[in-house]
């Protein structure tokens, strides 16, 4: 009986041993080294993190996380599954990069002002709130993600509006935050009671404040000039009524007002007078000490001219800042000129012809309104209209250079669509030369097949949204009005 015993635990510590040496545990770097498609997939979710492709496709971006999770957990017991959750993670989180691109397509203005709401640090300053909004954007992606994807455009306006509430509370900043928050001690403690003019001055400088910042949220000098005022005047109300407060609790009389009064001119007076002459009406003394802050101020004056008169540098430096001064005011001109033309270009099309955008000082229109019969690129009637538009857009930049760009979806065979796509990119511009009378030496024209998307292809309406003719008006420089 006892041998049996000792034989099954004999039997059993054998088991144990062998589960144990068959649970293996590797080292990240060993795990990496023998296993490189998950810490290839660890390296791009961290390089797709940084460039918040969570944000813009978060669906897909979670489910490559997941993915590597479970690589992690198998590879590390050395098990080959690893690696086949790691290729699984790769694919899912391409998709996520696709998508992020057509988010940032469909999102841009939404993007931009978010990202000067971060320079503004609202992130922090307005911590609550823009996390709701960044909830929000969260939820428009998710939908541009599963082809929702005019659901996801007409979110845009009132999000875009949000980041940019958040981007001008950021940009109030700290002062007029004081300055509001000095007028309300200073109501509290009544000082309005005792100092009512001095104090409105204060909230009068605070509500421009404001008003500088509604009308422009870049001008923060000037907002933080009228916010420094409004302290000032605070301050300055406090003091008031500190003194009057001082008189009530320390009993003086009229006359004791008026000596106190003096002799704060005479500490005032003591360095260029010791004798202030108070046997005269109160209006001499003022006007005599002033006449001797004048002359001193006069002699000063007259240094600092001889000494201005000497130096060639400073009569030059003075030069250079009015030219800068010239130079920026024109500059300021012409960038409101470009963008009165993009405002116009802008209006010239329908939704359902073109999208404009603005690069700087370059005009693309994104033309999906063409109709071409099926592997044809003749240029039907029906779109010359759209043609026309085009042609009066680019009439308004008169110096620029054109580029049309043809695109096709992955319809058909590569060499296919990159003929096709050249010759309707072709098309088109023989059309703006001879139709438009724009000079071809300005114009230039290629095919770009299926290359550069602009959405999804698994959709129809991502298909005809690739299929389009881009036009690129190119500016050198600003274009200067007449």
């Amino acid at each position: 009986m006892n041998m049996l015993r000792n034989a099954g635990l004999i039997v059993s510590l054998v088991l144990v041993i062998s589960a144990c040496s068959s649970n293996t545990v590797l080292t990240e770097a060993t795990m990496h080294q023998q296993y490189p498609a998950v810490a290839e997939l660890k390296s791009q979710l961290a390089e797709a993190e940084a460039e918040e492709v969570n944000l813009l496709s978060p669906k897909n971006f979670k489910r490559a996380s997941e993915s590597y999770a479970e690589a992690v957990e198998w590879a590390s017991s050395d098990n080959p599954k690893g690696e086949d959750f790691a290729r699984e993670g790769l694919s899912q989180l391409s998709a996520a990069q696709t998508n992020a691109l057509q988010s940032r397509d469909i999102l841009e203005y939404v993007l931009e002002a978010r990202g000067k709401a971060i320079s503004a640090q609202a992130n922090t300053r307005q911590y609550s709130q823009f996390k709701e909004a960044e909830e929000d954007l969260l939820e428009l992606t998710s939908m541009i993600e599963s082809g929702k994807i005019v659901e996801a455009k007409s979110g845009r306006t009132e999000l875009t509006e949000a980041y940019k509430q958040l981007e001008l509370l950021a940009l109030k900043g700290d002062t007029v935050e004081d300055a509001k928050q000095a007028l309300a001690n200073a109501k509290e403690n009544d000082i309005d009671d005792l100092a009512p003019k001095t104090l409105k001055l204060a909230e009068e400088e605070y509500k421009l404040a404001l008003d500088v910042l509604d009308a422009d949220r870049t001008d923060l000098q000037k907002a933080e000039t009228h916010a420094n005022k409004s302290l000032w005047y605070t301050e300055r109300a406090n003091h008031i009524a500190e003194t009057l407060q001082h008189f009530d609790s320390s009993d003086y009389s009229e006359e004791d007002k008026v000596l106190w009064y003096q002799q704060q001119i005479s500490m005032l007076a003591s360095p260029i007078d010791n004798d202030v002459a108070y046997n005269q009406p109160n209006k001499d003394v003022i006007k005599g000490l002033n006449a001797e802050i004048q002359s001193i101020l006069d002699a000063n004056a007259a240094l600092l001219g001889e000494l201005e008169a000497s130096s060639a540098g400073k009569r030059q430096l003075e030069r250079e800042k009015e030219e800068a001064l010239m130079l920026s005011m024109l500059e300021q001109r012409e960038n409101e000129a470009s963008a009165s033309k993009f405002a116009f270009v802008q209006s010239l099309f329908e939704q359902n012809e073109a999208e404009v955008y603005r690069q700087t000082n370059d005009v693309l229109i994104r033309a999906h309104g063409f109709y071409f019969p099926s592997g044809k690129s003749e240029i039907e009637s029906t779109n010359f209209a759209l043609l026309n538009k085009i042609t009066e857009a680019i009439k308004t930049f008169p110096d620029a250079k054109v580029v049309v760009s043809g695109h096709t979806d992955n319809v058909g065979s590569d060499d296919l669509n990159m003929s096709l796509s050249e010759s309707r990119a072709e098309k088109v511009a023989k059309f703006l030369n001879q139709v438009g009378n724009i000079p071809m030496d300005r114009i230039q024209f290629k095919g770009y097949g299926k290359q550069k998307p602009v959405s999804s292809n698994e959709t129809e309406e991502g298909r005809a949204a690739n299929r389009r003719v881009e036009i690129l008006i190119i500016n050198d420089k600003l274009q200067r009005t007449s």
